[in-house]
């Protein structure tokens, strides 16, 4: 099994984020057209996936950060 440094692993987190990003900014034109359940429906599915994306940039921060202080610990 191959080891996945801390930084590969922030990474893929960063890449994921903007993959939901741009998955949210293709269904934001639809939020002129569509009405009624179908509205309803459409924003509740924009709304996971913006949570989606804000745990993935949270968690590629923290990782980011870990390996930062890891760093910072090893120079003192």
């Amino acid at each position: 099994m191959e080891k996945i440094s801390v930084t590969d692993l922030a990474e893929q987190y960063e890449r994921q984020y903007n993959i939901i990003n741009a998955k949210i900014a293709g269904l934001r034109p639809l939020l002129y057209v569509y009405t009624g359940e179908d509205l309803y429906l459409l924003r509740s599915r924009i709304k996971t996936y913006y949570d989606m994306a804000t745990e993935c940039r949270i968690t590629a921060v923290s990782l980011r950060s870990y390996y930062e202080d890891e760093q910072n610990e090893r120079l003192h």
